[in-house]
């Protein structure tokens, strides 16, 4: 009898734990979506890449305006930066493009059709994004590029790293693609976890591009050769690049700085960089980003 009775009591306390685990499982699920997908929501195969964003305001709280009446049509296949001090609505805008929120007021179109009518998995299939931090698995560099495309195969994963500029540190790896990263990448500096993360996007191949903040983490040696992979990703498609730094922005074609809630085109002027780049932008915005 005591041998049954210490083997229920010790399978007692393992189930309360499963049931814990279970429970925020299921919080997790229940959770409600910020957005919603329509019942007869459209299909889109590939955007064209034109934008539009017609008297646009966000609030995450109901009372302070991120964003407000917000306007600006970005054409296919154009480069567009959008400038702004840390907290000024940068990346909520790109966030409304993904659909990761919808406006409070206002609305966004893509290819002249309103977000909220496309299906969520189609629309966001649109967009290739970089982040400033990018996310990788606790796998192997092969399988974290090939995230990107799950079904893609070895050889499409190469030409994506090598067009990213990572081909060349991923080689010389012990392990190659097959290389484990470690948690979150902790086995990668920050310039090779960004490549990485331009591979992905090379191997997406998505109509849309959204660079936030690619190269703020990086020193100028390991910017130039990022800003290479970032102009050749861009050719042919619509791209946004977020930043800080007025020598990311140096191969956008037009600057919008974000402030105080309104997103103000500004002028550019070239200015030349270390690069030979051109770099587009306003002494005004220039002096604004620099103290910032």
């Amino acid at each position: 009898l005591y041998g049954p009775l210490k083997s229920i009591s010790s399978q007692l306390l393992g189930l309360q734990n499963h049931l814990a685990s279970a429970q925020r499982a299921f919080e997790l699920v229940d959770e409600v979506p910020h957005v919603v997908e329509l019942p007869d929501a459209k299909q889109i195969r590939r955007a064209a890449g034109s934008i539009a964003v017609e008297d646009v305001s966000f609030t995450y709280d109901g009372e302070t305006m991120v964003l407000d009446d917000v306007s600006l049509v970005i054409a296919p296949g154009s480069r567009i930066g959008i400038a702004g001090r840390t907290g000024a609505g940068k990346t909520t805008l790109v966030s409304l493009l993904t659909r990761f929120y919808d406006p409070t007021r206002g609305l966004i179109r893509l290819d002249g059709v309103d977000l909220k009518e496309y299906k969520l998995d189609d629309l966001r299939r649109q967009f290739g994004i970089v982040l400033q931090e990018p996310l990788l698995f606790s796998t192997t560099i092969g399988d974290n590029i090939a995230y990107a495309r799950p079904d893609a195969d070895f050889d499409d994963v190469v030409a994506a790293a090598k067009a990213a500029e990572a081909h060349g540190f991923i080689s010389k790896l012990p392990d190659g693609y097959g290389t484990l990263v470690g948690e979150r990448g902790m086995s990668l500096s920050g310039g090779e976890r960004q490549r990485i993360s331009l591979a992905r996007a090379f191997l997406k191949d998505a109509p849309i591009l959204i660079l936030d903040e690619p190269t703020s983490s990086v020193d100028t040696e390991t910017e130039g050769s990022i800003m290479e992979a970032m102009e050749r990703l861009m050719a042919g498609r619509t791209a946004l690049v977020v930043a800080h730094r007025a020598s990311t922005l140096a191969l956008c074609e037009t600057i919008f700085e974000v402030r105080k809630a309104r997103v103000i085109p500004r002028r550019p002027i070239p200015v030349s960089t270390p690069s030979g780049a051109r770099l587009l932008t306003t002494s005004r915005l220039a002096e604004d980003l620099t103290s910032d």
